[in-house]
C-alpha cells in the first residue's frame, strides 16, 4: 500500500530521502542516545550535568538532527537538562526548536486568565472537562490525575486543523504512576487485518455533542468563533454541536506512513477504553475507573463516509481498536527536567492513572496541521 502526502516545509526538518540523517560530529561530545524502541529516542547528556539553556544551544545549532529524529520516529525525550522556570522551556520551544505556538483552543492568543475563563466556560456548556490551567498565553499545565486513564488520542483530533506537535516539560512528578502513554499509530494501522484498514481508510471521524444547558445569546456568539457548530436546537433549548467530519487516518506529512488519528473523549468510547484497559493491566496498577470526563460530556464518537452516511463500527471493533493501542503503547514514567517533543500525527497519547501529588507537567503545542490536506492515497 502506498501512500501520498503533501510537501512539507523545510522549517519542519523534512527527512531527507536517502535516511536518517547522520549525527553531527560536533554533536557526539554534548549527548549520548538512546533507542531501545523503535519510536522512542532518549537524549541525556554526555557527561556531567547539564542545564536547559545548554540544550537549547545544542538544539537551534543541530535542529535538522533534532527534528529528523521526532519525524522518522515519532518522540524525542531529552532527559538531564533541568529548566530554571518555564521562560527556560519558552526559550527552548521558541529559540531553540524554532516552532511557533499554535493551541486550537486559544487561535487568538488571548492572554492566560482569559484562556482559563473559556476553557472554564466550556466546561460548563459541555458538562465537564479535563481542566487545564493556562501559566501564560502559550503554555498548559497538564490536568490532574486520578483513578481513570484516557482514551488515546491525538491532540485536537476532533476537528481537522491542529497541532502538529507537542512540546511537554516536567517541573515536577507526580507522587505515583499517572505516567504519559504514547503510542505509534502508524504501527497500529499496520497491525490491523486488511478488511478493518481499508474501512479506517475510506471512514471519517465524526464528533457530536448535545449541551449540557439551555443556549444564551453568550453561548451563540462563543460557537460562532468555534470549530464546532450548532446542527440542531432542541425543544428544551439545549443544542446539537458537531466538527467538520475529519479522516480517520492521514499521510504523515514527512514520510508519507499511514497513520491513524483517534480522539478517544466519547461517552459511547469510553466503555471499550475502560474495559481495555482492566483487560490489559488487570490489578496491577491499581483500580482503574472509567473517565469521569468522557462520562460526564454526552459525546458521541462514530464513522461515516465522505458523503456523511454512517459507517457500522462495531462493539467488537472498538475494543479492538483500543485493547491493540493499549497493549502497545509505552507509559513514560516522568522525571524532574525532563523534556519531550511528540510528532502529533504518528504519535498517539494519554494520561495514565495514579496519583497527582504536586505533578507539574507543563504543554506548549506548537505549528498547525491540517488532516484534510494530507490524506491517503492508494
Amino acid at each position: 500500500m502506498t501512500t501520498a502526502s503533501a510537501s512539507a516545509s523545510s522549517s519542519m526538518g523534512k527527512p531527507q530521502a536517502g535516511g536518517p540523517l547522520p549525527m553531527p560530529a560536533a554533536l557526539r561530545e554534548h549527548i549520548q542516545v538512546s533507542e531501545e524502541l523503535p519510536f522512542l529516542t532518549v537524549i541525556t547528556p554526555a557527561q556531567g550535568a547539564s542545564s536547559m539553556p545548554k540544550l537549547t544551544a545544542l538544539f537551534a545549532q543541530h535542529r535538522a538532527w533534532f527534528m529528523d529524529k521526532v519525524n522518522r520516529r515519532g518522540v524525542v525525550l531529552m532527559r538531564g537538562f533541568p529548566p530554571g522556570d518555564t521562560q527556560d522551556f519558552h526559550q527552548l520551544v521558541n529559540e531553540g526548536m524554532a516552532l511557533t505556538p499554535w493551541n486550537g483552543f486559544n487561535l487568538k492568543g488571548l492572554p492566560g486568565f482569559v484562556g482559563n475563563w473559556l476553557r472554564k466556560y466550556a466546561e460548563g456548556l459541555m458538562g465537564s472537562g479535563d481542566y487545564r490551567r493556562y501559566l501564560d498565553r502559550d503554555a498548559v499545565q497538564l490536568g490532574p490525575a486520578g483513578d481513570s486513564i484516557q482514551g488515546p488520542h491525538v491532540e485536537g483530533g476532533g476537528s481537522p486543523k491542529r497541532t502538529r506537535y507537542l512540546t511537554l516539560c516536567c517541573f515536577e512528578p507526580s507522587e505515583h504512576l499517572a505516567e504519559t502513554a504514547v503510542v505509534d499509530l502508524h504501527a497500529a494501522f499496520l497491525r490491523m487485518p486488511r478488511s478493518l484498514q481499508e474501512k479506517y481508510l475510506k471512514a471519517y471521524n465524526r464528533f457530536y455533542f448535545i449541551t449540557a444547558r439551555k443556549l444564551n445569546l453568550i453561548d451563540r456568539l462563543i460557537l460562532s468563533q468555534s470549530p464546532m457548530k450548532i446542527f440542531e436546537t432542541l425543544p428544551d433549548g439545549r443544542a446539537k454541536l458537531a466538527t467538520q467530519p475529519t479522516h480517520a487516518t492521514c499521510a504523515h506529512p514527512e514520510t508519507g506512513d499511514v497513520c491513524l488519528q483517534p480522539w478517544a473523549f466519547a461517552r459511547n468510547t469510553n466503555t471499550h477504553v475502560h474495559a481495555a484497559a482492566n483487560a490489559i493491566y488487570g490489578d496491577t496498577r491499581g483500580p482503574i475507573g472509567r473517565c469521569p470526563n468522557a462520562d460526564g460530556t454526552n459525546y458521541i464518537w462514530d464513522l461515516c463516509d465522505g458523503q456523511g452516511r454512517d459507517v457500522a463500527w462495531t462493539d467488537d471493533e472498538q475494543r479492538a481498536f483500543f485493547e491493540d493501542l493499549i497493549r502497545h503503547a509505552y507509559l513514560v514514567q516522568w522525571q524532574k527536567g525532563d523534556v519531550a517533543i511528540v510528532d502529533n500525527v504518528r504519535m498517539g497519547h494519554w494520561r495514565m492513572n495514579g496519583k497527582q501529588g504536586k505533578r507539574k507537567l507543563v504543554q506548549i503545542q506548537v505549528e498547525s496541521f491540517d488532516a484534510d490536506l494530507h490524506p491517503v492515497t492508494a
